[in-house]
Order: C-alpha cells, then structure tokens, then sequence
C-alpha cells in the first residue's frame, strides 16, 4: 500500500484557506476590478519586501539541501518574477520605492516567523513554512483566472498563479517538502505541519493589511 505523502494531508488546511482567500474583500475586489489602484500599488509594494526575503530563505533553504533539490529550489519562482516586474514598469512602481518601502506589522510578522521556523526547527519546518506561498496562490490563481476581471492589471496578476509555470513550481516545492519529510517522525511532522498552518493564516492576513493599507501606530 503506497504511503500518503506527506502533503496531501495538508490538503483540507490549503482548502480552507483558499475558501477564505476567495470571500476575502482584497481578492473579491481584484475579480471585481473594484479594488482601488492605490490599494494595489501598496500590496505589489510590501508583496515585494516579502518576497526579497523569500528569495534569501530559498537560498537558506538550497544550502541545506542536496544538489538535485537546491537546483530545482532556485529555480522556482523565475516566472512569477517577470510577471511582478510587468506588473510593476506598469503601475510605475521604480526600484528606488520599492527599495525605500519598510515591511507593515503583518508582514514583518510573516518574515520573521518562516526565519524563525529554520532557526528552531531546521529545514524542513522552513521548507513547510515557505509552501503556502506557492500553493494558496495557485489554487486562488486556478480558480479566479478564468472570470476575466474588468481590470487588465488584475485579470493579469491571477494569470501569473494560473500558469503552468506556477503550477509546476508549486508541485516541485511540494515535492522538496515531502522529499524532506519522508525519513522525520511525527514529532517532526507536526513542527512542519504548525509551520504549514501559521504561514497560512498570515497568507490571509497579508490580503487584510493590503485591504486596510496597514501602518504601523
């Protein structure tokens, strides 16, 4: 009898999730069109911090990891990159604001908490605290692509997370992620399954920080 890999099991955690992601006003707005352009540019923005620090935990993460993984691992996200840099010559998002743009309190709590998943629990907690990232975009990107938001800039950002290119990244970082759980025991498991499930909930609490513009008080 074939072992369930271990992020299947992580399946009814990602659909709830998604189910949330998809009633949220941030991503409502987006297939609507009707979310402000202001309030786009401000996510694409702290999205962008978020994801300079994604990279670097990639790179933390590849270092740990066999050849053949660390190279799969590098390459992941190549395609996501050009769409947010599309996204960002037409929103006149300059490199200077990008870079002068310091993370909100949620993302500054999103960042610090996949560092700390590789500080105190190794690589395999970190790995699992890095795959919501693929895996609820693509599944909100699969379902949301083919309503066509009004808004062009939208409709493309649900496009990027569509794609087969992102598909595949996501089913090799669950791949990296199973890989790495297959010899660990249940104790292990559940440090990554607890990496799994706090990067999902400040997945859904990064479209409420870019729906409010949060500040820091």
């Amino acid at each position: 009898m074939k072992e369930t890999q271990f992020t299947a099991t992580l399946t009814p955690v990602i659909e709830v999730a998604t189910a949330r992601s998809l009633a949220h006003p941030f991503i409502v707005g987006l297939s609507d069109g009707t979310l402000p352009l202001a309030t786009f540019r401000y996510y694409l923005r702290q999205d962008h911090q978020y994801l300079e620090m994604f990279g670097r935990l990639h790179e933390v993460l590849a270092a740990q990891l066999n050849t053949a993984l660390a190279q799969i691992l590098t390459s992941l996200g190549e395609g996501e990159d050009l769409a947010r840099q599309r996204l960002h010559a037409e929103l006149k998002l300059s490199a200077v604001e990008l870079a002068a743009t310091k993370p909100a309190p949620t993302n500054y709590a999103y960042q610090t908490h996949m560092a700390y998943q590789n500080q105190a629990h190794g690589k395999a907690a970190l790995a699992a605290g890095l795959l919501p990232c693929y895996w609820l975009y693509n599944e909100v990107g699969r379902r949301l692509a083919q309503k066509h938001s009004p808004n062009p800039l939208y409709q493309e950002f649900f496009d990027s997370y569509a794609s087969d290119d992102f598909s595949s990244s996501t089913n090799q970082m669950r791949a990296i992620v199973d890989e790495l759980a297959a010899p660990l025991d249940e104790a292990a498991h559940e440090q990554m399954r607890q990496a799994f499930v706090k990067s999902c909930y400040y997945e859904e609490q990064f479209w409420q920080m870019a729906y409010e513009q949060q500040r820091w008080r």
